[in-house]
């Protein structure tokens, strides 16, 4: 049960992420048939990262009320409709529709899959199998960076929105089928607050995703228009980048599964630090295709790594409040990505460098690590506690390790 609960959580959160890469993948295609500058291509991504952030803050709420299995199918609804609308209305207007509806169903379903996961695995299998289900963003990027560019350049962008409503809509029937319940018990006792200081977490995820997101979606635009590449090597060559990326990022969480919890944050530090060298480099010789290609592979690995043990982190320092922690780590996350892509995309605008802008997003990186390292005494990081595991069918709130949250009370609580 819980490899199946990991592998449709692989896909719900991939698919769910789809517009903001499909807008990227597809931009030169959306320039030309929409007449979209650089600038409104990096809003709307930006856009939907924001919503995200939105949705993140209403699916503690959302997952406790109904599950995280009915938040899933929720979200799959949602990404349907918003695909929707700019086939009926073509335009920036029905676009920037599209990526706060899909923002919003796009935050429930990164909670909602951190519930399913951790509900149905046991404590010392969680960096594995969060990580397992973050990897499914990389699968989306390697399968749609293959795909999307070739086909958005030979029949435009149309096809690709009706070919994902579809394959949205046989993960919701899988998610339906597969995923845990998992919602909070009406009987269960008072919340448990978040730990001192967990506000740092938010903080070291807005600076990791500032200055990251944009080597998923900008990396086909700049491999085109930096180093000379066509737009279907481009998109081979993200796609292997996101595909190599995934070794790493699984062996890395398979060794901190066995190093035990309070080594899982100084990892994240040091692989953070690794997608600054990897920024760094295309930075310093971004205009060359095959350093290109190498910065975006180090990066991307590091990335994925990082992202993915931060899940864990959060989950050992508030073992008593899941869900409610990874919204307030998923706010800050899509609070980095609001601005990510458009300040890139605005930076290249201005500067006429793509060099600039992958400087820029080293700096806001080196920012990301030093705060994670500032993350280490939160909560029980240093502890290792045993947390019990907790069947597929527990509800939340039975277990006093189950997801605890409540983000909007919270915040009316001042806390």
């Amino acid at each position: 049960m819980g490899r199946a609960v990991v592998a449709v959580s692989f896909v719900a959160i991939g698919l769910g992420t789809a517009p903001a890469f499909l807008i990227g993948f597809l931009g030169p295609v959306l320039q030309a048939d929409l007449g979209l500058s650089r600038t409104a291509i990096g809003v709307l991504i930006g856009v939907m990262f924001g919503a995200t952030g939105l949705g993140c803050v209403l699916a503690g709420r959302v997952t406790e009320s109904i599950g995280a299995r009915w938040s899933v199918v929720l979200d799959k609804a949602l990404l349907m409709a918003a695909l929707t609308l700019p086939l009926l209305a073509p335009g920036f207007p029905a676009l920037l529709a599209c990526v706060v509806l899909a923002g919003i169903g796009y935050g429930l379903v990164n909670v909602a899959t951190n519930v399913a996961v951790a509900a149905a695995l046991p404590p010392e299998r969680h960096g594995v199998g969060l990580a397992t289900k973050t990897a499914g963003v990389p699968g989306v990027v390697t399968l749609t960076s293959l795909v999307v560019p070739a086909v958005g350049a030979s029949y435009g962008w149309r096809p690709v929105f009706l070919a994902t409503i579809a394959v949205a809509a046989a993960v919701g029937v899988a998610a339906a089928l597969t995923l845990p319940d998992a919602r909070r018990s009406r009987t269960a006792g008072p919340r448990v607050p978040l730990p001192a200081g967990f506000w740092r977490f938010t903080l070291a995820a807005t600076l990791l995703i500032g200055g990251s997101q944009p080597i998923y979606s900008w990396a086909v635009p700049y491999l085109h228009e930096a180093t000379g590449a066509s737009l279907p090597l481009a998109g081979v060559l993200t796609a292997v980048a996101s595909l190599a990326a995934l070794v790493p990022m699984l062996g890395v969480a398979r060794a901190a599964d066995r190093l035990g919890v309070a080594r899982r944050l100084p990892m994240v530090v040091a692989l953070t630090a690794v997608v600054a060298a990897g920024e760094g480099l295309l930075a310093g010789l971004g205009g060359n295709v095959v350093a290109g290609a190498a910065g975006l592979v180090l990066a991307t690995g590091a990335q994925l790594g990082a992202v993915s043990l931060m899940h864990a982190a959060v989950v050992a320092a508030a073992p008593e409040a899941v869900g409610r922690a990874s919204a307030m780590t998923m706010v800050g996350f899509y609070t980095g990505a609001l601005f990510s892509a458009p300040l890139f995309g605005l930076v290249v605008d201005s500067t006429g460098s793509y060099r600039v802008a992958w400087a820029e997003c080293t700096a806001l990186v080196c920012a990301a690590a030093a705060c994670f390292w500032w993350c280490r005494s939160i909560g029980r990081l240093t502890a290792s506690p045993e947390v019990p595991h907790r069947s597929p069918r527990t509800t939340l709130g039975a277990d006093p390790a189950v997801h605890r949250d409540d983000l909007s009370r919270d915040h009316r609580a001042g806390r």
